[in-house]
């Protein structure tokens, strides 16, 4: 697969999931990704906060509607099966990559198309809820599980606890 530009867009308004995090900690946190991320690649990585800065606080669905309703504007979403398993059919229309997950199987009916791409091979049981429990039991194993930058902030500003 080929992409013109990465972008990371942290959510602010989920409807399943609460986000515990200030604004400022999710805009800070996003930004030492994209720095992580731009040394790992050639792609351009952007940090989005279409969501982060609506006042109106609507949900992801509705500015990705906004987003793509751009001109020109193709894009696809990586997702863990298990996201992907819980919104995918509710978008039939939407593009996704999406990452196998333990645990979790595709129906048997299921056939890949252009909307669905399964990358094959890449299974990880790292979630950001696996990563979050183990923050909040103190499991320090979650400082493997991500760049040295953000597990420092998320130490020193007491996240998730």
């Amino acid at each position: 697969m080929s992409f013109d530009e990465i972008w990371i867009m942290p959510s602010e308004k989920r409807n399943d999931k609460t986000i515990s995090i200030t604004y400022k900690d999710r805009r800070d946190l996003g930004n030492l990704f994209v720095e992580y991320l731009q040394k790992k690649t050639t792609i351009p990585v952007k940090l989005i906060t279409n969501e982060l800065d609506d006042q109106k606080q609507r949900a992801t669905e509705e500015l990705l509607r906004e987003v793509k309703s751009q001109p020109d504007m193709q894009f696809a979403q990586l997702i863990g099966l298990d996201g992907y398993l819980k919104i995918g059919k509710k978008t039939p229309s939407e593009k996704f990559i999406v990452m196998e997950r333990p645990g979790c199987a595709l129906s048997s009916d299921f056939t890949q198309n252009d909307n669905v791409v399964i990358l094959d091979g890449a299974v990880s049981d790292i979630s950001s809820t696996s990563i979050r429990t183990l923050i909040q039991n103190h499991d320090l194993r979650y400082k493997k599980l991500m760049p040295k930058k953000i597990a420092i902030y998320i130490n020193e500003h007491k996240l998730y606890l």
